[in-house]
């Protein structure tokens, strides 16, 4: 079956060969199912692919029932393999609103297979700035106070800065943190407050102060203790990818 898709869709097959023959025929049937469904799919609104369902106007709702409509409309997006994320928190009237009069009218293929789920983002049509910065400033300050935390480079920058403002590999950055941690036995995040935030969408560019609560732990068996720290973190935004900011530079007095 392998050799069958390969020569009718094209690709490659690699993995592990101490796969079960029916699990990894199961996989192959899914696989080749789900081509000859594409192969014959059209293109239909999301309204279509769920079944054009009867829905009020947001403003003939009341807030009870808004939320109530809401939650019968997910459901039924996700029977019909479509979901959607909101990852920050607009209001739920916002969210009802956005369904109805943009998803709605969104163009997907109408393929049916089990697993398959097309995917919408609230934020990729209402980019949100705030909720974009603070995240990847916790993703990084994750970094640095979390002993299990992996570096992770998609989060800085190609133009990093040190504490000086000169420019800086980001292999020093990640050696500075390593150096950090490796201090202590282990080292844990406790939690962190955000002091100062500025966020100037038009320069793509973003600052954040953050106070820092932390343990350590200096050998094993030995009591934790807490600690703060400072970290101030400036930030930039891609050019290329609206909505996507990257750490530019770190200050802070454990580094």
């Amino acid at each position: 079956m392998k050799l069958k898709i390969m020569a009718e869709y094209g690709g490659d097959f690699v993995g592990n060969d101490n796969i079960p023959p029916d699990v990894e025929n199961q996989f192959l049937k899914q696989i080749l199912s789900f081509h000859k469904k594409h192969n014959e799919s059209k293109l239909v609104t999301v309204y279509e692919m769920i079944g054009k369902p009867e829905y009020d106007h947001v403003h003939d709702l009341s807030d009870k029932e808004v939320a109530k409509e809401l939650k019968r409309l997910m459901k039924l997006m996700e029977k019909n393999n479509v979901s959607l994320n909101v990852l920050s928190n607009p209001p739920v009237r916002e969210v009802y609103r956005f369904i109805t009069e943009e998803l709605f009218k969104q163009q997907i293929e109408e393929v049916r297979v089990k697993g398959w789920v097309n995917q919408f983002i609230y934020e990729e049509f209402y980019p949100n700035p705030d909720y974009e910065v603070r995240s990847v400033v916790s993703s990084c300050i994750q970094l640095i106070f979390d002993r299990d935390a992996s570096f992770f480079e998609d989060f800085f920058s190609e133009s990093m800065k040190n504490s000086l403002g000169l420019s800086m590999d980001i292999e020093e950055l990640e050696e500075q943190i390593r150096e950090f941690k490796e201090r202590f036995y282990n080292i844990r995040l406790d939690h962190f407050d955000v002091v100062k935030s500025e966020i100037d969408k038009d320069t793509g560019k973003a600052h954040m102060t953050c106070r820092v609560f932390y343990k350590t732990q200096s050998d094993k068996g030995k009591r934790y203790k807490s600690e703060t720290a400072t970290v101030e973190i400036n930030l930039v935004e891609n050019k290329e990818m609206d909505g996507w900011w990257e750490v530019q530079q770190v200050v802070s007095e454990v580094l």
